[in-house]
């Protein structure tokens, strides 16, 4: 089930929302713009839905906050106002180059709009990782500030299946690299991650070991 965190002030939006879309989708209910930050960095989402209309931060405001934020992995964020005001729903649209929810549809509609919004960012040939850090699927490269860091074949599946996944085994990554069903030694596949590592140094991120877990795609404190 797609994981969708929903961001408005109206707590009877929210109840209403879930009401009629809990049964489609995991929702993470948030009443506060300013948490719904931290659960954004916190946790994977397949798509972030916001009231634009909100006291202490707007749906545009958190749209920036997010999507500057060295974390940000590229989910899709949507934005939905009930205002019949139309240049609120053209600026939404010039900014996000997203979908906008407004007055009017069913949840029928506001369903479909929502998981096509989900499948496009599926299909996307690139993840951005951050402010510059881009993996580029076709090219099968990753690319900070313009400059390819030449990973290996091996080094791309491995930052790949971390920056789609908030936790990856040992196990999963050595799937991603060497297919299903491969047993690949430990000294391979650590190899492969040294080198991933010295190559992620001049950006933000770094793979992390999770003790008994598997790994992770972190990001640097200092530069956050």
């Amino acid at each position: 089930m797609n994981k969708i965190l929903y961001v408005d002030d109206s707590k009877e939006n929210l109840e209403r929302f879930n009401y009629k879309l809990g049964e489609l989708f995991d929702l993470t209910l948030c009443e506060c713009p300013i948490e719904a930050i931290e659960l954004a960095k916190k946790n994977s989402y397949d798509l972030i839905l916001s009231d634009i209309l909100m006291p202490k931060m707007s749906g545009l405001q958190l749209f920036h906050k997010i999507t500057n934020a060295p974390w940000y992995a590229s989910t899709p964020i949507v934005l939905k106002s009930l205002s019949l005001d139309e240049s609120i729903k053209l600026e939404a649209l010039e900014i996000t180059k997203s979908d906008f929810l407004t007055t009017g549809m069913s949840f029928e509609e506001i369903s479909l709009r929502l998981q096509n919004q989900i499948y496009r960012h599926r299909a996307s040939k690139r993840i951005k990782l951050g402010y510059s850090l881009v993996i580029d699927i076709d090219a099968i490269s990753a690319v900070f500030n313009d400059e390819c860091l030449g990973l290996t074949k091996q080094e791309f599946k491995i930052l790949k299946t971390l920056s789609l996944n908030k936790l990856s085994s040992k196990e999963a990554l050595v799937e991603a690299v060497w297919g299903k069903g491969h047993r690949a030694d430990d000294n391979s596949i650590n190899t492969h991650l040294v080198n991933l590592r010295k190559k992620l140094e001049k950006t933000s991120h770094r793979v992390v070991n999770v003790r008994n877990q598997g790994f992770m795609l972190s990001v640097v404190e200092s530069e956050l």
